[in-house]
């Protein structure tokens, strides 16, 4: 039953064979070490491949991201076979990855549907529902943040719309706006009564609203359109993307034409906000008070390059199929002693690679344990959020970490950002127990 083992500097332990273990079901009261050091050590199986010495590889314009979080290099090198490639399915056993950041209502290639009938491994589009997004949302390229100047200009709105064949009605909308006496410069090609040679976001500074239309009426698809009306600190007005509160830093920041028919209800309010600077005001609140967790959480995905991301999400792909071996399934993952056992679970936060143990009990196997125990763990690194450099400072907040949510690993961010959530504490005990050794990602804000 027992046996001797060395660590790798050479101190001589005792140990018990993993059948033993199973035999006493997993009771370790003939241990001196606790169920969590045992755990540590037993379910501590090294993976096959070390991204450090063989990195992640993918065929591409040459690029080495030595801040990513897994070591990763993109290249052309004939000699050597990827691990993915961009385009359609060429080689077995190499990743097929499509990356778009068109709408799929002009690209029907990107629709995610079609993209995975036509054998695509990874798609990389604006929906939150591909593996990898690539959104047009991010603290560096937008000044989210920047102060709100004087509203100068008499005209309600702006337009820039160039575009005067879009697949919606935003053109309809506008016209529509106007004959509710919305008084509208349009800068752009469409619908022209103003010289369009000027800076798009400094002139929109001026207004108190602005034409977010996009070309599409589509889940997710929300471009600068509408991220340089926030940072201009206008109220956006939009047509697009029928999801776009999800995009919104704040419920009052904008609004929203679903269908022709609400053109007069957002006429109306807007005629209200122009002429009552108090309620004007409170749709700007977010700019000063600070924007929601919601969109703090969306926008901090993008704290990490769509191409880190990429590896990280083939990295994971690559050791998830290494756990389904009979080393990895000889794992304990549990250690029980008396009545209580310990489940051994692994965490690391979105945008790392790296996974770190956390243990919850039996006896408090709970979201509020699970969270406490995430909060522990973090803390007991000096753990700085990934975000924290790129976030305006104004909203970096302190050095408390403030966990947003804690879901399993594999999930879209559409579902881990709004759809995804445990039913409650029966329910992550279901999972813990029916998938040993459960790994989660947190989001921090």
């Amino acid at each position: 039953m027992f046996y001797k083992y060395h660590s790798s500097d050479g101190a001589e332990f005792a140990g018990v064979e993993k059948v033993d273990i199973e035999t006493l079901g997993g009771d370790q009261n003939l241990f001196k070490e606790s169920c969590e050091d045992w755990l540590e050590r037993e379910d501590g199986v090294i993976y096959s491949r070390d991204f450090a010495k063989d990195p992640i590889w993918i065929s591409g314009a040459d690029q080495e991201w030595e801040t990513c979080a897994v070591s990763c290099k993109f290249g052309f090198d004939p000699s050597k076979k990827p691990d993915a490639a961009f385009g359609s399915p060429q080689q077995s056993g190499v990743a097929s990855v499509l990356r778009s950041m068109e709408s799929a209502s002009y690209y029907s290639e990107n629709n995610l549907a079609q993209a995975r009938r036509r054998g695509y491994d990874i798609v990389m589009t604006t929906s939150l529902s591909s593996d990898v997004p690539v959104g047009y949302f991010s603290w560096a390229e937008y000044d989210i943040m920047a102060p709100v100047m004087p509203k100068t200009e008499k005209a309600h709105a702006a337009a820039f719309i160039s575009n005067c064949g879009a697949r919606n009605f935003r053109l309809e909308a506008l016209v529509g706006l106007e004959k509710e006496n919305i008084k509208i410069d349009s800068y752009g090609s469409c619908h022209r009564n103003r010289d369009g040679n000027v800076d798009k976001v400094e002139t929109l500074k001026r207004y108190k609203f602005s034409l977010a239309f996009e070309n599409s009426n589509e889940e997710d698809y929300v471009t600068e359109k509408f991220l340089q009306s926030l940072v201009a600190g206008t109220i956006p007005v939009v047509v697009g993307a029928p999801n776009i509160e999800d995009f919104a830093p704040s419920p009052s920041s904008y609004l929203h034409i679903k269908e022709l028919e609400d053109v007069p209800s957002i006429a109306k309010k807007m005629k209200y906000l122009a002429e009552n600077p108090n309620a004007y005001n409170q749709s700007l609140r977010w700019k000063y008070e600070g924007p929601s967790d919601s969109f703090k959480a969306l926008v901090d995905m993008a704290a990490v390059h769509s191409s880190c991301r990429l590896c990280i999400h083939l990295a994971t792909v690559i050791q998830e199929k290494e756990e389904k071996s009979s080393d990895f399934k000889k794992r304990p993952c549990k250690c029980t002693r008396g009545s209580e056992t310990v489940y051994h679970t692994y965490v690391r936060e979105r945008g790392r690679f790296k996974m770190d143990s956390i243990f919850l009990r039996s006896g408090n196997l709970t979201l509020g344990a699970l969270e406490a125990a995430v909060l522990k763990k973090f803390k007991s690194l000096k753990h700085v959020p990934i975000w924290k450099q790129e976030r305006p400072k104004s909203i970096r907040g302190g050095d408390e970490l403030k966990v947003y949510r804690v879901y399993p690993v594999g999930l879209t961010q559409r579902q881990a950002l709004y759809t995804f959530k445990f039913k409650g504490d029966a329910d992550l005990r279901s999972h813990i127990e029916n998938n040993p050794c459960p790994k989660f990602e947190v989001i921090f804000v």
